[in-house]
């Protein structure tokens, strides 16, 4: 039986394309005759594509969909697996290396960080699954944590949650300076926006001094910050419109810090942010951070485009394997939309919308006499998949069709709908 994948030229195989060339090369992959590893993942990237409430509904209506759909008990099983989690950990890792020769850099105009690899980290918090232990007569969420590559938009898992809701340094300290540099080769800085979770300047200090780790946050009421130094900085350059201010300040135990005051241009907010990097331009850092944001819009799109609102099994090699497979398929979706937009199918609709939105945002700073800074405008990118393109991708994958017929589809339906 041939399934939407093994279909050349069909909108599933171009979706999976990426997967089906780099899945020969792990090494992780094994032969399983009752369920392949290669129909074993493509299962679980359908099964985060389309939104079905529970395992069971999900083979129920794709059962004939796949030459080797598995009974409900083995697929359970083989969530469980140790050997498949490491294939997908892998097969993640080769395709975000792949992206990088085949997504535009969207921070590639700026030479200074060149050196860096940017990510924006976060944890989400989902439903207990079905058959979770209770704690305390009740069940508890599942906590991942994320790091969103900011040059790429491709997303990567760092870590499954541990207790009842675990603080976030907790688990980068959990994690240590080889996981979060993520494969990043020797002398290549790497830097985290976080959202206010530098409250331990000493494992930030040793991540620096040691592994070339960077961290990005926001300050906090009592973090009791000393200032001893005021950096020169050049008010003039475009990119630091909004900098009010560039201190240097003293944490814990006298870690220095630089501390960059930033005023929204619209609202005229003020923030403040803290960093351990003391090179970039400090309108390029607050820019940094307004990035971070994405990965807050990615996980409202896991939750309210894709409804993966709960965990999929109890184990923890099964909800580490729900998280890669969420990965897996959002680095895909970004390849599919590169690719289209290649193909000048673009989605002018929402395109249009963000333009008005920032001509709206240009005209309220103007009047109250502020400027955007040049990086805030030079980057106007959609944060997420919209709900035209998961549906078109749904019914290709259903109706089994061919690229080159889908494709006049999906431009009618952002031209039109």
């Amino acid at each position: 039986m041939s399934t939407p994948a093994s279909i050349p030229g069909s909108v599933a195989a171009h979706l999976l394309e990426p997967i089906i060339q780099l899945l020969p090369l792990c090494q992780h992959l094994r032969p399983c005759p009752a369920l392949p590893d290669e129909t074993w993942i493509h299962l679980g990237v359908t099964r985060v594509l389309f939104e079905h409430p529970s395992g069971r509904a999900f083979l129920q209506e794709n059962a004939f969909s796949f030459a080797h759909c598995p009974p409900l008990a083995n697929y359970f099983e083989s969530l469980k697996s140790t050997r498949r989690l490491k294939l997908l950990v892998e097969l993640n890792e080769r395709l975000r290396q792949h992206t990088t020769h085949s997504l535009p850099d969207a921070l590639g105009d700026y030479p200074e960080l060149a050196d860096f690899d940017l990510y924006a980290g976060d944890g989400h918090w989902h439903g207990a699954a079905a058959h979770d232990t209770r704690q305390d007569g009740k069940k508890y969420a599942v906590g991942h944590f994320y790091a969103l590559d900011l040059r790429r938009h491709t997303v990567s898992h760092l870590a499954l949650g541990q207790n009842k809701h675990e603080h976030d340094v907790h688990v980068l300290k959990r994690l240590g300076a080889e996981s979060l540099r993520q494969g990043a080769p020797k002398g290549r800085k790497v830097l985290y926006a976080w959202d206010k979770a530098v409250i331990d300047f000493h494992a930030w200090h040793a991540w620096k001094q040691g592994h070339g780790i960077y961290c990005l946050s926001m300050e906090k009421e009592n973090m009791k910050l000393r200032v001893v130094g005021q950096p020169n900085w050049d008010r003039s350059d475009p990119i630091n419109a909004g900098i009010q201010r560039v201190e240097l300040v003293a944490g814990q135990a006298g870690v220095l810090l630089r501390r960059i005051v930033y005023v929204e241009p619209v609202t005229g907010t003020e923030y403040r942010f803290i960093t351990n990097e003391m090179t970039l331009r400090p309108g390029l850092v607050a820019f940094l951070y307004k990035l971070r944001w994405d990965v807050e819009k990615g996980f409202d799109q896991l939750k309210n485009k894709l409804n993966e609102q709960k965990a999929w099994a109890s184990s923890h090699e099964a909800k580490c394997a729900q998280a890669h497979l969420i990965c897996l398929l959002h680095n895909l979706l970004q390849i599919v939309e590169e690719k289209l937009r290649r193909e000048g199918i673009k989605n002018q609709a929402e395109l249009a919308r963000k333009a008005k939105v920032m001509a709206k945002a240009r005209a309220a700073a103007v009047a109250a006499e502020r400027t955007f800074p040049t990086c805030v405008t030079a980057l106007q990118r959609l944060t997420q998949t919209s709900v035209k393109l998961l549906r078109w991708l749904r019914s290709g994958f259903k109706d089994r069709l061919a690229w080159d017929t889908a494709t006049p589809r999906l431009r009618t339906l952002y031209a039109l709908l």
